[in-house]
């Protein structure tokens, strides 16, 4: 899913117009046709401004960014595959054989697995489903 995409469906998410996000930034009276421009693809944003809109959309900045250097860069991409494009939540094995640390892989792909379930049996809305994505991964408390 492109950057302009994510940032539409996460607006709509919350509820905003491409004006009030664009007023959350701070940017000029033509803040409504910004964002139009950002989401349509017309112009994408320079990474500092991505911060920022990840920031008045309350969502992890990673989700806007498409890197592949942390076992949960990879995984972020493939959870955005699955969203964009209905898979069954199927994870081929050889990307999971990519990753040193197979023990927080696992952990990632249960978390992920329990929440695909959780959707498939109607226990959580598709949009609760979308805000765990935009959420993940959660923060583990240390004891």
């Amino acid at each position: 899913m492109k950057l302009g995409e994510k940032i539409k469906l996460v607006r709509k998410h919350r509820g905003l117009t491409q004006r009030e996000l664009g007023e959350r930034l701070h940017l000029d009276g033509n803040a409504a046709n910004r964002i139009a421009q950002y989401e349509s693809g017309f112009r994408t944003p320079k990474e500092s401004r991505t911060k920022e809109i990840a920031k008045a959309l309350n969502v992890r900045e990673e989700n806007f960014f498409t890197r592949a250097e942390t076992p949960e860069d990879i995984l972020r991409l493939m959870i955005w595959y699955d969203w964009e494009h209905g898979c069954s939540g199927c994870v081929p094995i050889d990307i999971v054989l990519l990753f040193d640390d197979f023990d927080e892989v696992g952990d990632f792909l249960k978390e992920w697995c329990k929440q695909k379930k959780k959707l498939k049996a109607r226990k959580i809305t598709r949009a609760k489903y979308l805000e765990w994505m935009l959420q993940w991964p959660t923060v583990k408390e240390n004891n």
